[in-house]
């Protein structure tokens, strides 16, 4: 109750603040439009690597579908709130925010310069690192996803990067080492906003130089340490993640859980995804958004975690990597959390 009346207080303060008038008042004119930034931002970074702890464990705390809209109302601020406390209490090694972090702005007020300052002035503070990939709404107005990745890399905590020349507003890994060895790779990858080319699948999908890219960097990563893992962090799903609701192994959670399976949503054009990771051999998890489930939602199929994380303003999901372990089965654990 206390932090949900600071929250309201906030939000009050804030009106009275647009209603005066101000630098953030002439934003919300324009919709915080964003339009060319990356024009003028080189969002080649170069991604530190990040140590597992003494144990080979990794944490990893995920949120996804926060559609924000301008920041600074109540929901949107109860939401920002949440991911900020829950935050400081699970100390993460690194969080993901796993698209559709922004609405379409088609209706209404809308300030997308202002929310994408405030979530990451939030981990700016916190000295926390954490990472983004593009959902289907975030690019659509005021700013592709090109421009929202070039916003956010110019703040020091946030691992992003891109590719040059490959569609998409990002795709990029990021190594977790122990010792010295590279034992475990995160790789983030854009799943793109809409087809309008295909009226029978509404979704966008991962193109063909996406594709070649991923097959590129799993390559490289396996050159180097033939026994090294990685987790895929994307938004939309793969035609695996609706055979691993049906065919999979369910994940026990210690609560009574209904593996979702929105048949509308398949994507059957990332197939040639699924066949990249299933030939790798390597690939533990996907992680997605999306589906906006309440509660965390997960199969293991064919040696990989299928695994849906719920809409932000409901819950994250907490998921550790035991780098150490040589099976899949056993290199994650997950878990719903709610503030």
């Amino acid at each position: 109750m206390t932090n949900f009346l600071a929250t309201l207080i906030a939000f009050i303060t804030m009106i009275v603040s647009l209603q005066s008038g101000g630098a953030l008042a002439e934003e919300m004119k324009n919709k915080g439009d964003i339009s060319g930034f990356a024009q003028t931002v080189n969002v080649q970074k170069e991604l530190p690597e990040l140590p597992a702890d003494e144990n080979g464990d990794f944490t990893v705390l995920q949120f996804s579908d926060t559609h924000f809209t301008t920041g600074i109302t109540l929901s949107d601020m109860l939401t920002l709130n949440k991911m900020e406390r829950l935050t400081e209490k699970y100390d993460p090694d690194l969080v993901v925010i796993s698209g559709d972090m922004i609405d379409d702005g088609n209706d209404g007020d809308f300030n997308k310069a202002y929310v994408l300052r405030t979530v990451a002035e939030i981990f700016e503070e916190a000295d926390q690192y954490w990472s983004y990939v593009p959902g289907n709404n975030d690019g659509i107005n005021y700013g592709t996803s090109e421009d929202v990745v070039a916003y956010l890399s110019q703040y020091e905590h946030c691992l992003v990067s891109d590719e040059p020349e490959i569609s998409g507003g990002c795709q990029y890994s990021i190594d977790i080492t122990d010792g010295d060895t590279v034992t475990h790779s995160l790789l983030f990858l854009d799943t793109m906003d809409y087809d309008n080319d295909d009226p029978d699948h509404i979704y966008g999908y991962v193109h063909e130089d996406q594709v070649s890219w991923c097959k590129e960097e799993i390559a490289e990563k396996q050159s180097e340490n033939q026994d090294i893992y990685m987790s895929v962090f994307l938004h939309e799903n793969t035609p695996n993640f609706f055979r691993a609701a049906r065919k999979g192994q369910m994940y026990k959670f210690g609560y009574p859980v209904l593996n979702i399976r929105p048949e509308k949503y398949n994507i059957p054009k990332n197939q040639p995804l699924d066949d990249v990771f299933t030939e790798s051999g390597c690939v533990g998890l996907l992680s997605m958004g999306h589906n906006h489930p309440a509660t965390v939602q997960c199969s293991f199929y064919e040696g990989t975690y299928y695994h849906v994380t719920p809409k932000a303003s409901l819950a994250g999901t907490l998921i550790t990597i035991h780098t150490d372990e040589d099976s899949t089965k056993d290199m994650y654990d997950f878990r719903s959390i709610y503030c």
